[in-house]
């Protein structure tokens, strides 16, 4: 029997992690990754560039020896960093913020990853650049630090720099940089092509925590003294020359709110969300003849109001050339779904057989996937995508595929209010002589059975993890809900809120609107695991924009306030936007406070009974107050024990929603076996 074989660069990656995650817990970890890839760039130069008698090459060795024999190699790190950055071919330029080792808990966790990295063999044998990838993938998944803007899958990542295409000499941008992981791409992309070093990459962080990681990993990919610079898009139209890169390559934030957009070109969008500042943005920073490839949220292709109004402009302006449907669950932490914008400035970005067309992909089916971990884009998912583009882009060939690909003439967007979503024109229908093909059912349906399996059994070592803690003991406060909330801000910034929905006479029956528009939540539509979106109804984007101090934001807990009581969900990536209705409260807890854990014990029994001993009303529909939620008394652990607790809860709530699916399943395949069997 052949044993399957190990990547190299997985291997390394999963020991310096092992090394490192022990220290993670009952410490401040913000500073982590920097450090990490410091380290990484500083042995990647050591092994690569220094001569044995150079100053920092000696340092570096004697660091490894420190931690070899379990003593901080802090001082000889912090030391060969300086030295290394006086070397003419060092990738960075040296910055003072650029240290080692300043937290009091640093020298363990350093000791631990520098002696796990210089234990050959590994290191030496593998590209830096995907055991640093494969960290930030880990530091993602794992929850180190956050998701949505901070990590590009490679995967999705890859598919950007394919669409794109990215020639040696181009000028290449990314406004909202994360930590480089999209950029990087292009460098790999670029690297495998011929060489790094003739083009040009202009890096923005919308965090200030992004610019550090950004600039060492860039550097880890070959890009020569990379630079980050903070930015928002309000700031890049202001500040900057427009029209001046060949490819812009990004994955922004979603839905956030923006200041001080400047109209003056272009269409301003609602300020409650910013989606359609970035595409704008993309698009103002091209050349003649550039390509702009940009993650969007899928509602972006279909919403109503001024969103409408500025994705009809940009069809009518030629700007968009192609929108890819992705599937949900490619993100670490959420289970969004994305489509791909790709954008084309000038008559030389689109061919003159394509002058009135937009390509549409709807690729929701692609993409494999483990258990509850992210689905992952393989080569051959997304040659698959790019070369449909291409196809489309550089011949006059039909590129029609049903259910996957098509030409959309304008004609065609205009008679559908600019709508560019693929599901809207990619639908299939089954014909009544269309056969099942149940084995292959089945057979997905039996890889589906053992991924449960697999996830039962992760979760029993949950529980007894779980189990230990409690064993250990932890400290808690019992606190009433308004005291949780009565000071402090939340981890991005905005007020804490404890609020109830808006009075009926805001949200009348009147307002909700037949297509697109902003999901407004009410009890029916939160479930004990999620929200349920089927039937949810809507409001125009002005009228959600009057309701600007009830929308939600990612973090935030909706709370039912009436019927089954303690039912409520925390808002992710895909209700950024949202609104809260009447029927419902939403809580923004501060900083000291995990959202998925609050929302657990708001569902446990004890808050359930408490909340229903104090409510008024029928026995048929409980009702309870802003004032009656205030006081419920809540227990409170240290922040490091709510996220473990709250990680376990939403595992858990994850395995339910696969039960359900697989449910829905079972019933699909019995309809559609009996249909079979009666035609026959």
């Amino acid at each position: 029997m052949i044993a399957e074989a190990v990547d190299p660069a997985a291997e390394v990656a999963e020991r310096l992690w092992r090394a490192y995650a022990p220290y993670r817990r009952g410490r401040g970890t913000a500073g982590d990754l920097d450090a990490m890839l410091a380290i990484l760039v500083l042995a990647a130069f050591a092994e690569d560039e220094g001569r044995p008698e150079g100053d920092f090459v000696k340092r570096w060795k004697r660091a490894s020896a420190e931690a070899a024999a379990g003593f901080s190699p802090v001082t000889d790190l912090r030391g060969a960093l300086q030295e290394a950055a006086r070397h003419p071919g060092f990738p960075l330029l040296w910055s003072a913020d650029l240290d080692l080792g300043s937290g009091p808990d640093d020298g363990a966790w350093m000791t631990a990853f520098v002696a796990e990295l210089d234990r050959g063999p590994g290191f030496r044998e593998v590209a830096v650049a995907d055991v640093c990838e494969l960290l930030l993938q880990r530091h993602a998944a794992e929850g180190a630090l956050p998701g949505g803007e901070f990590y590009t899958p490679r995967g999705v990542a890859d598919l950007l720099v394919d669409l794109a295409d990215p020639r040696s000499g181009d000028r290449i941008m990314d406004p909202a940089c994360g930590v480089g992981s999209v950029l990087a791409a292009a460098a790999r992309h670029l690297a495998e092509r011929g060489s790094v070093g003739d083009n040009s990459f202009e890096a923005y962080a919308v965090d200030r925590s992004n610019v550090r990681p950004a600039m060492l990993n860039l550097a880890l990919h070959g890009v020569s003294v990379p630079q980050v610079e903070l930015a928002d898009p309000a700031t890049l139209l202001r500040d900057r020359n427009l029209g001046r890169v060949d490819r812009v390559l990004s994955n922004p934030p979603f839905n956030q709110q923006i200041d001080g957009w400047g109209a003056r070109q272009f269409i301003a969008p609602p300020e409650s969300s910013a989606n359609f500042a970035w595409l704008q943005l993309a698009w103002s920073q091209l050349k003649e003849g550039g390509i702009a490839a940009v993650v969007m949220p899928a509602r972006a292709a279909w919403a109503g109001g001024a969103e409408a109004r500025i994705r009809r402009e940009m069809v009518a302006l030629g700007a968009v050339l192609a929108v890819i449907a992705l599937p949900a669950h490619l993100f670490a932490g959420t289970n969004i779904a994305v489509h791909v914008w790709v954008l084309g400035r000038g008559r030389r970005s689109r061919p003159a057989h394509r002058s009135d067309s937009v390509i549409l992909v709807d690729a929701r089916s692609v993409g494999g996937r483990s258990s509850e971990r992210p689905r992952v884009l393989s080569g051959e998912d997304i040659d698959r995508i790019a070369d449909r583009f291409r196809l489309w882009f550089g011949t006059s060939e039909e590129v029609d595929e049903p259910g996957f690909s098509r030409s959309i003439p304008y004609a065609e967007l205009i008679e559908n209010a600019g709508n560019l979503d693929p599901r809207t024109y990619l639908r299939t229908e089954g014909g009544p002589g269309e056969a099942a093909d149940l084995s292959a059912m089945l057979a997905d349906f039996e890889r589906r059975n053992r991924e449960t399996s697999e996830l039962g059994a992760e979760l029993a070592q949950i529980v007894g993890a779980q189990d230990q803690l409690a064993q250990d003991g932890t400290r808690c406060q019992n606190l009433l809900l308004k005291d949780v909330m009565s000071g402090g801000a939340t981890v991005g910034g905005r007020p804490v809120r404890l609020l109830a929905g808006p009075s009926g006479s805001l949200v009348r029956a009147q307002d909700y609107v037949e297509a697109g528009g902003v999901p407004v939540v009410m009890p029916k539509d939160i479930s004990g695991i999620g929200f349920i979106e089927d039937g949810i109804k809507c409001i125009s984007e002005q009228h959600a924009e009057r309701l600007d101090r009830f929308r939600l934001h990612r973090g935030d807990i909706v709370v039912a306030r009436r019927g089954d009581l303690g039912r409520c969900a925390v808002v992710g990536e895909e209700q950024q936007g949202w609104v809260c209705g009447t029927g419902c409260f939403v809580i923004t807890p501060p900083s000291t406070v995990d959202s998925h854990y609050l929302a657990a014990f708001l569902r446990s029994p004890g808050a359930r009974e408490w909340l229903d001993t104090h409510a008024t009303g029928s026995l048929a529909l409980r009702t309870i107050s802003l004032e009656v939620l205030g006081m419920l008394p809540v227990t409170l652990p240290d922040l490091d024990t709510q996220r473990s607790i709250g990680e376990a809860m939403t595992s858990f709530d994850a395995h339910e929603r696969r039960l359900l699916e697989q449910l829905a399943t079972t019933r699909d395949i019995r309809s559609k076996a009996l249909n079979s069997l009666l035609r026959r």
